[in-house]
């Protein structure tokens, strides 16, 4: 079985080092996302002890799911120019703290779209073991124009 290709984060979120913090998607669905986020001993997020601020579990929730959808968008043949920023955040629940060296997943889902505002429920896992999961709001671009090359 072969892994599908997805392009750069880069080419897909405004982002870039030091806030850049997702690396790759793993796959795309409807709703649905994975993505994938390492932890450097350079983290910008790293705190004293080696472990990740947990504020930042939103932002990698955020970034994983803005990446998904701007790739569903660029398979629809639509402009990414824009993008979206984190406008809300709801039950945000930290279970357990990330380390320096851990690969992170992402996993997101569109639960609701709201006038320009996408609501993603996220969760973030250390292999099998969830450290947090949030709700956010993600406003996020409506413009429906083909995307010019």
């Amino acid at each position: 079985m072969t892994e599908k290709s997805y392009p750069a984060v880069e080419t897909l979120l405004p982002h870039r080092p030091p806030m850049l913090l997702v690396e790759r998607i793993l796959s795309v669905g409807e709703k649905t996302g994975l993505a994938l986020a390492q932890i450097p001993a350079d983290h910008l997020f790293l705190r004293k002890d080696n472990t990740l601020s947990p504020e930042v579990y939103c932002e990698l929730i955020a970034q994983g799911f803005g990446a998904c959808e701007a790739w569903r968008r660029v398979q629809k043949g639509l402009t990414i120019d824009g993008g979206g920023f984190l406008a809300s955040l709801r039950d945000v629940t930290v279970l357990a703290p990330a380390y320096v060296g851990d690969e992170l997943t992402i996993h997101t889902e569109k639960v609701e779209e709201c006038f320009d505002t996408h609501i993603v429920f996220g969760e973030v896992f250390c292999k099998e073991k969830k450290l947090a999961q949030a709700t956010i709001y993600i406003y996020m671009w409506k413009n429906e124009d083909v995307k010019t090359l």
